[in-house]
């Protein structure tokens, strides 16, 4: 039973004595425990304002339920700040917590909360995650071009951040991707661009780059060294075209590097080119060309002096010393 301040007493069901047709914010006082309705509450003082209530505890909490728990005076009056987004985004970007409000049947809602939303390029952290507008290329995105919103016309697209007019982009045979009527390597937008494996685009015509594998890369009908764009152009370990044939130029391998069938000094590219230490090709052979350091440089199976068709008599051997004809040195 709840006691009015009049003398009236009204039995209510309801915690804290509210009586639906008095207006909202109407609170039953009350003089002891006996005068509240419900199993467990107490007559206790209303907090900030005068006179007691019922309640069922000191500390009751407001909840979505059309009484006044706390006995303040209001009925479903929350306050608590609520936030219902992902963890780590509240107060990032756009993203803040809302107020708990109670809905018309009695369900707790968050007001005022902004949560997540997928990211626009707008300068501003929609999705909360501490990046503004990640995602958007600006140097290349036709529709954010340089900034956020900067779109480019038809027909261009953005390069470095700048509108500006379509670009060749494959340069393959046949292609036209800028529409100007200029395929391939004969659109100057190609130049030093790739037309596909092994070439590049150079003056506007294709261009073998690659010159060991046997392969017509640039469609010219010529291939590796037989092409004059490979000239003075590695055709592989050891080799090098040279007026459009391979050459030999490691010529202590053993190894035939340019296919001719020839090895190091038998090989006429090798001519007067070193074939190691102490060792020059001379002749389409091997020759000694240091003879006092003890070794078969030239792998002739003689040594020094004792090699008399390369030390040749008055060949320095050593200091003060030269190779005499008889393959001795004094």
């Amino acid at each position: 039973m709840c006691a009015l301040g009049c003398g009236l007493v009204m039995a209510v069901g309801a915690s804290a004595c509210w009586v639906p047709e008095l207006p909202d914010g109407t609170i039953f006082s009350c003089a002891s425990d006996e005068d509240c309705a419900l199993a467990g509450e107490k007559c206790a003082p209303r907090e900030g304002l005068s006179g007691y209530c019922c309640k069922l505890s000191a500390d009751a909490t407001e909840v979505c339920n059309g009484v006044d728990d706390d006995c303040n005076g209001k009925k479903d009056d929350l306050s608590a700040t609520c936030y219902s987004g992902p963890e780590g985004t509240e107060g990032k970007g756009l993203c803040k917590a809302g107020t708990s409000k109670c809905g018309a049947n009695n369900e707790q809602q968050c007001e005022g909360e902004v949560l997540p939303t997928e990211e626009q390029c707008n300068r501003v952290d929609d999705n909360c995650d501490g990046v503004t507008d990640e995602g958007f290329d600006l140097q290349q995105d036709v529709n954010n071009c340089g900034a956020c919103g900067t779109a480019c016309s038809a027909g261009q697209v953005c390069v470095a951040g700048e509108c500006t007019g379509l670009v060749q982009q494959t340069c393959t045979e046949g292609s036209d991707d800028d529409g100007d009527g200029l395929v391939g390597c004969a659109d100057p937008d190609c130049d030093q661009k790739s037309c596909g494996t092994g070439c590049v685009c150079k003056s506007n015509v294709a261009a073998e780059t690659t010159c060991n594998d046997n392969v017509d890369n640039d469609k010219d009908t010529k291939r590796d060294c037989a092409d004059s764009d490979c000239a003075n152009q590695s055709c592989g370990t050891g080799c090098i075209c040279k007026s459009n044939v391979a050459a030999e130029t490691t010529c202590n391998d053993n190894v035939d590097n340019d296919k001719d069938s020839r090895t190091d000094c038998a090989d006429s590219d090798c001519a007067n080119q070193s074939c190691g230490t102490g060792c020059t090709c001379k002749s389409n052979v091997a020759a000694e060309t240091t003879c006092n350091d003890g070794k078969d440089n030239d792998g002739d199976g003689k040594i020094d002096c004792a090699d008399t068709a390369d030390c040749t008599t008055g060949t320095t051997c050593g200091s003060g010393r030269t190779c005499k004809s008889n393959g001795t040195c004094s």
